[in-house]
């Protein structure tokens, strides 16, 4: 992630989303034999959670705040949609707990972001 701090500030990119997808299967209840019939494609939702935010810390404090940060990635609640603003993330976007949750989450988030004075 160092790489991508110098080679962002370097070339100049208005930003950075993090994070959309994962390889990694680590806590999955699937079992070995479900996976590999499945295929090894990107992962998203909530098993992306935790590791997204942990990203989109690590970004924002190794940069010094030099750019940007879009959160994304297992944002399922307003609760971890906070996370993710807390953890440094400028802006959040949904896709897997969009579809899971519906229309109503981007409300939810809204009241949260308001009750908290995140968002004014």
């Amino acid at each position: 992630m160092d790489d991508i701090i110098d080679i962002v500030k370097t070339t100049k990119i208005e930003g950075v989303i993090a994070t959309n997808t994962t390889i990694s299967r680590e806590g999955l209840n699937s079992s070995k034999e479900e996976i590999e019939k499945i295929g090894m494609g990107g992962l998203s939702g909530k098993p992306l959670t935790k590791r997204s935010t942990e990203v989109i810390k690590y970004l924002k404090q190794k940069s010094n705040n030099a750019f940007p940060v879009i959160g994304v990635g297992g944002i399922h609640s307003a609760e971890d949609a906070i996370e993710k603003i807390n953890a440094g993330a400028d802006l959040i976007q949904l896709y897997t707990g969009f579809i899971y949750e519906g229309p109503g989450l981007i409300k939810r988030i809204n009241k949260a972001l308001v009750a908290q004075n995140i968002l004014k």
